[in-house]
């Protein structure tokens, strides 16, 4: 797909073409993981791409939700006691939660691991496919 470039100085319009594959490569990257294997019509690698993915972040905010809210117990159970000072309700609401899920940090691993293979192997296809082309280019000439 051809995108129109206008300069200011000048009425010409210049075509830039992007391969499939740095489309594709650039998409999973930076729109979503999986979006570039849509764009290859490789719908069910993308979707399980992106299950997988979201299946990790939706971990990881519910980690963090829950052990927010259980900061947030423990501090109201200070403030209902009554016998604390305002300087202890404040260390502990500024202080940081520690408390991680167990798998809190391979599941982050996984996910940055997962969005890495989604850029190469969209890549790949894409360059497969770019090859694909060129062929029946020549072919129909």
């Amino acid at each position: 797909m051809a995108l129109p470039v206008c300069s200011t100085n000048t009425s010409t319009i210049v075509s830039i073409n992007m391969k499939a594959s740095n489309k594709a490569a650039l998409l999973s990257a930076f729109v979503f993981p999986g979006v570039g294997h849509f764009y290859l019509k490789k719908y069910w690698r993308g979707l399980m791409i992106m299950l997988i993915f979201l299946s990790g972040v939706g971990f990881m905010v519910w980690s963090a939700a829950s052990s927010a809210l259980n900061h947030l117990d423990s501090l109201m159970l200070k403030m209902q006691s009554g016998n604390t000072s305002l300087q202890e309700i404040a260390d502990i609401a500024g202080s940081q939660t520690s408390a991680k899920a167990p798998y809190y940090d391979a599941v982050f691993y996984l996910i940055v691991c997962v969005w890495i293979f989604t850029v190469v192997d969209a890549y790949k296809i894409g360059k497969h496919r770019d090859i694909q082309d060129k062929e029946t280019t020549f072919s129909n000439r």
